[in-house]
């Protein structure tokens, strides 16, 4: 009897053994898994932070982008605004150009000449240039180049008016204004150091021209000459 209840209880024993083992086994695997699972926890709540702080971030440059693109927006409603004056003004000019009334040649060369006159020689430069310009064969173009030959003369500004004279007896050999071409060509070249070929052109008036005012002209200039 004893023997058997030995046996029994030697049983239980190593039941009651058995279980604690096994246990400690399952609370070991728990503990690992519960580290596990809250190293998990950590790096999840580690990469939502990160996350937010990138959130933050992004929705501040939108914010930037969104000023930026009102700042634009600005900018652009104003160059247009400039772009509509420009356009306005280009079309007033142009309508204002149409309406005016042309100027006819004769008025143009007879208005030059008046601000001649008036001592006015930067209008009247602009006025026989525009002729010159605009009406190369015109009636009075011999006598625009003399004139703008004249408004440089006046001012001391030689070799222009001299280069004005000369288109006269290179453009127009035959004309009746060739003897005060000459005379006023030889008076522009003295000043250039060109004294001998300014003699050689008021002999030549004095010689091919000798009835003509000029050709007195040019026999005072070659007295002074000498």
């Amino acid at each position: 009897m004893n023997r058997k209840i030995q046996i029994l209880c030697l049983g239980g024993l190593g039941l009651l053994l058995s279980g604690c083992i096994a246990s400690e086994r399952d609370m070991g695997t728990l503990k690992l898994q519960l580290k596990e699972l809250n190293d998990t926890i950590s790096i999840m709540q580690a990469n939502q932070a990160e996350l937010a702080s990138k959130m933050d971030e992004l929705n501040q440059n939108l914010s930037v982008s969104n000023e930026n693109l009102s700042q634009l927006d600005g900018q652009i409603v104003t160059l247009s605004s400039k772009l509509d004056d420009i356009n306005a003004s280009v079309r007033s000019n142009q309508s204002a150009e149409a309406s005016a009334p042309a100027l006819l040649p004769s008025e143009i060369f007879n208005e030059a000449k008046n601000h001649l006159n008036k001592q006015a020689y930067d209008m009247a430069e602009s006025g026989f240039k525009l002729y010159i310009d605009k009406y190369p064969e015109g009636e009075n173009i011999e006598q625009a180049y003399i004139y703008l030959g004249d408004t440089y003369a006046t001012q001391n500004e030689y070799k222009p008016a001299a280069v004005a004279y000369a288109t006269v007896l290179q453009k127009f050999p035959k004309s009746k204004n060739i003897p005060t071409a000459r005379l006023k060509y030889a008076r522009s070249i003295v000043p250039l150091g060109k004294k001998e070929e300014a003699k050689r052109y008021l002999q030549s008036i004095v010689q091919e021209f000798g009835r003509t005012p000029e050709a007195r002209l040019a026999k005072e200039e070659l007295t002074k000459l000498k």
